[in-house]
């Protein structure tokens, strides 16, 4: 195993090294190599929330449910010098006691058109950055599937209206430090990844990724897949995950239209019993891990309309609107009968308030079977999916704990960037 591993990535490093170096050879329009500059860079959140979750408002001060909040602080340096860049990002996050690495990469330009990037960096999939508007992102960040960032090396190139990429991806980025009450197994990352718990020791390994992107008019749609290994560490076998997104991204006048159709499977995924599952433990951001369904489709649509402002700092406004929904073709045995797990929705209806330097988010964001809108953190929310207290599980002799809730949390996010 250990020895295939290193075999496909050194094929990846070949051929990103070859067509780097024939792209950079063939190109008629060199870049400039006699400019350096270092821009160091960095941001301080606030986060205001008020809650209405499983039918129930919390009172004001409740903690973790109507509060005010040091949402988030964090450093960057970003440098540039004879076609070398370095990228480089640390955040903090005091409320959740929690800090980690958000990216982390050396690049090379061979030429405007041709870069290749090592270390951790965002994986090429879906709308880039992100398909959302809101602070919220979308539904498909929660399985790990939007603005993801893993370890090893990405090639980017232009030709005429297309963008194209190619990555591999040794493994996830790298844990970092959170609050020890959370438990050794808590998953301190920035981006959602598959990760190891007590009797599943399931890591992600060996990612590759295509994208291609054509520019037309004011708008570019593109095309994204995605391959990974599942590898249990208990048993020292592989499952794996295929993805595929289609996506676009139009503009026109002060409006904005993302549209996205995505599509994952995970195959063959093991307990450390050897036990199939339909379902996979997903973590981030130093909290506890929570189930996703092994096969889904999801679907998001998001559109805003950005107002220009000359009121004092005030420099713009943009409403928008951004939906998800997730059906999952799993199920599970309630009664003696096969039931198809309950599906996820997300909507977030909001506004990203310029001015100056900084920007703030208004939202009101709203989830069914939503990990994150609920008074039960995760629960099973991406998997089976009722929104019920996880310590009181889906079964025949606890049917109520089937109800599913429309959960909203109005949030205000204030930040300041530099």
């Amino acid at each position: 195993m250990r020895k295939n591993c290193f075999c496909k990535f050194g094929v990846v490093l070949f051929l990103l090294v070859f067509f780097s170096i024939f792209y950079a050879v063939g190109s008629t329009n060199e870049m400039k190599r006699d400019t350096t500059w270092t821009n160091i860079n960095g941001a301080f959140r606030l986060n205001m929330m008020y809650t209405h979750y499983e039918g129930q408002t919390s009172p004001l001060g409740t903690a973790s449910r109507n509060e005010f909040t040091w949402d988030t602080w964090r450093i960057g340096v970003h440098s540039y010098s004879k076609g070398i860049e370095l990228s480089f990002q640390y955040r903090f996050y005091p409320t959740f006691n929690t800090h980690f690495i958000h990216h982390g990469w050396l690049g090379y330009h061979f030429s405007p058109e041709t870069n290749v990037k090592v270390g951790i960096s965002q994986v090429p999939f879906g709308d880039l950055p992100f398909g959302s508007h809101s602070w919220w992102f979308q539904a498909p960040y929660y399985v790990g599937l939007e603005d993801d960032y893993q370890t090893g090396v990405s090639f980017e190139h232009s030709y005429e209206k297309w963008v194209l990429h190619f990555a591999y991806y040794l493994m996830s980025e790298p844990r970092g430090t959170s609050e020890a009450s959370y438990g050794p197994f808590s998953a301190a990352r920035y981006s959602y990844d598959v990760v190891p718990i007590p009797g599943n020791s399931n890591i992600e390994r060996n990612q590759f990724n295509l994208r291609g992107e054509y520019h037309f008019c004011n708008a570019r749609a593109g095309l994204s897949v995605q391959s990974l290994q599942i590898y249990n560490q208990a048993l020292a076998q592989s499952g794996n995950q295929q993805a595929a997104a289609l996506h676009l991204n139009a503009d026109r006048n002060r409006w904005n239209l993302k549209l996205q159709a995505m599509y994952y499977k995970y195959n063959n995924v093991k307990n450390d019993e050897g036990m199939l599952m339909n379902t996979v433990q997903m973590g981030a951001y130093g909290f506890g891990t929570y189930d996703v369904a092994s096969e889904a489709a999801i679907l998001s649509a998001g559109l805003a309309h950005t107002l220009p402002l000359e009121w004092g700092p005030l420099s713009s406004v943009q409403f928008y609107n951004d939906f998800s929904y997730m059906h999952k073709f799993d199920s599970e045995t309630i009664g003696g009968q096969k039931q198809l797990f309950e599906k996820t929705m997300q909507n977030v209806l909001g506004a990203l308030i310029t001015a100056g330097n900084v920007y703030t988010y208004v939202d009101v964001a709203s989830g069914y079977n939503h990990p994150w809108l609920s008074g039960f953190f995760g629960g099973s929310a991406m998997g089976s999916g009722y929104g019920q207290d996880p310590s009181q599980p889906v079964s025949e002799s606890n049917p109520i704990s089937r109800n599913a809730y429309w959960n909203t949390r109005l949030n205000i996010n204030i930040g300041y960037y530099f």
